[in-house]
């Protein structure tokens, strides 16, 4: 049968879909792609406290911590605590890096930071029970008490009611004794060089001008000025706050102050109880101590000094710059050696009120 010839060079020119050889045509059809995964972040509320969230903004590292998590672990945490109920500047601190801990190491086992997911019950869980079989039961229940607070926050339903539970007291570390002072003070010029001065430093910082174990990590010379009151030079020893910045305080006594002073000129900027390398151990203070015992003799606790000069400072000065300059917020040290303070009189007391008035 003979084709049309118009139907034969038509099939020439245009195969049949089956020829090989030949891709048949894709219709467009709109591409799906996979959504990307980004970062989710709290919500930053009007609640929130501006002055309590930036405080918690010195809180910048965490250490062991997978650096592709560290920082969006620290600023999740900043916004969730800031939403739970006020504490004190130590608490803060404290919480948010142990939940930045926390929603770190949970990405790290994840693959992926998600703060949601971490605060599921059920995955906060499971990292205390691991925690308990590891270390005990050591800060276990500071620690829960921290990811539930937030956990609610995000996962509501699944989080018990918070419970109030009576705090049981802990008393504060006793004030040195007098006695121990004067022995501490009449040894220090008759141990060897080296150690009597960093015995001086210790006693000095601690008797004269309240500074904790910790500050000495950050006291250099620079940190010791000079003022003058009456016609007296006093030593003016700048000390961290817990909550950030820093407080000045002067030291009454003339011979501490004297002995700061001098000590400042000679160490500049170096640490005041650095080692041979420049750098600070991390238990300074306690190393002075272990060589005392050493020796036979009373070892040094910068925490009783400390005290110490706490119970010195609330006989002769007003309650509200005894906060201000012993860094606290709370009397507790006072109320647990009520006996060590002195009782005034009536006179004494009408006195005192008299000349308080402004």
């Amino acid at each position: 049968m003979v084709r049309n010839r118009a139907m034969a060079a038509a099939s020439a020119k245009d195969p049949g879909p089956g020829t090989p050889g030949v891709q048949e045509a894709v219709p467009d059809v709109p591409v799906v792609k996979e959504p990307v995964e980004r970062l989710v972040l709290p919500t930053l509320k009007p609640e929130i406290d501006p002055e309590r969230y930036e405080t918690l903004a010195r809180i910048t590292t965490l250490r062991g911590i997978d650096k592709r998590f560290a920082v969006s672990a620290i600023e999740a945490a900043r916004r969730l605590w800031c939403m739970t109920a006020e504490s004190t500047a130590y608490t803060d601190h404290h919480a948010v890096r142990a939940v930045a801990r926390y929603l770190a190491l949970d990405a790290a086992r994840l693959g992926a930071f998600s703060y949601k997911a971490s605060l599921r019950r059920a995955n906060v869980q499971a990292h205390l029970k691991y925690l308990e079989v590891r270390r005990g039961d050591r800060g276990l229940r500071t620690l829960m008490g921290q990811l539930y607070a937030v956990g609610r926050l995000v996962h509501p339903g699944e989080y018990p009611a918070p419970q109030s539970l009576a705090q049981p007291h802990h008393y504060r570390t006793p004030a040195a004794s007098l006695g121990l002072v004067e022995e501490l003070y009449a040894l220090a010029p008759i141990l060897p060089t080296a150690l009597s001065g960093r015995l001086f430093t210790v006693l000095d910082c601690c008797l004269g001008a309240g500074a904790r174990p910790a500050d000495f990590k950050e006291l250099t010379g620079n940190s010791i000025t000079e003022s003058s009151w009456d016609g007296d030079t006093v030593a003016v020893v700048r000390l961290p706050n817990l909550a950030g910045g820093t407080r000045l305080v002067p030291v009454g006594d003339a011979k501490a102050s004297e002995r700061l002073l001098t000590l400042a000129d000679c160490k500049k900027s170096e640490y005041l109880l650095g080692s041979a390398s420049g750098h600070v151990e991390r238990n300074a203070v306690n190393r002075v101590a272990e060589k005392l015992r050493k020796r036979g003799l009373p070892g040094v606790d910068a925490v009783a000094l400390r005290n110490r000069w706490v119970l010195d400072m609330a006989a002769r000065i007003p309650a509200a710059l005894l906060l201000q300059l012993a860094d606290v917020t709370t009397a507790q040290i006072l109320s647990d050696q009520r006996d060590q303070l002195p009782t005034f009189g009536l006179q004494h007391v009408i006195a005192l009120t008299k000349e308080n008035v402004l």
